[in-house]
């Protein structure tokens, strides 16, 4: 019963030593996260394999952002200026990879 609730959320997995991978709809994304040098509250978010689910792939990216931003800040809250939320035809991907864009507040 706890698997169906969270069927379509991201499932943290612990696979050999430390190392954690979360699954968004079944799916592990190779995402990155690139901060700015300038700005360090700013930063780049790229999610290889968008076409395999939309959907999935904006999930794995808000999560790379607010995952660098509690690390890092202490909050979970970002600024988006190319956005997980945006209407599908403004995403921006390219080569099959997502990417977003933002900044976490402070």
């Amino acid at each position: 019963m706890a698997t169906g609730l969270l069927a379509g959320c991201g499932v943290k997995e612990k696979i050999r030593g430390d190392n954690n991978r979360v699954a968004f709809d079944g799916i592990y994304f190779k995402s990155h996260l690139t901060a700015d040098k300038a700005d360090n509250m700013a930063f780049a978010v790229t999610v290889a394999g968008a076409s395999q689910n939309i959907a999935a792939a904006r999930e794995a990216g808000r999560y790379e952002a607010t995952k660098y931003c509690v690390n890092n800040f202490g909050n979970s809250e970002v600024d988006w200026t190319a956005g997980p939320d945006a209407p599908l035809g403004a995403l921006v991907i390219s080569d099959d990879t997502l990417n977003l864009a933002g900044r976490c507040r402070g």
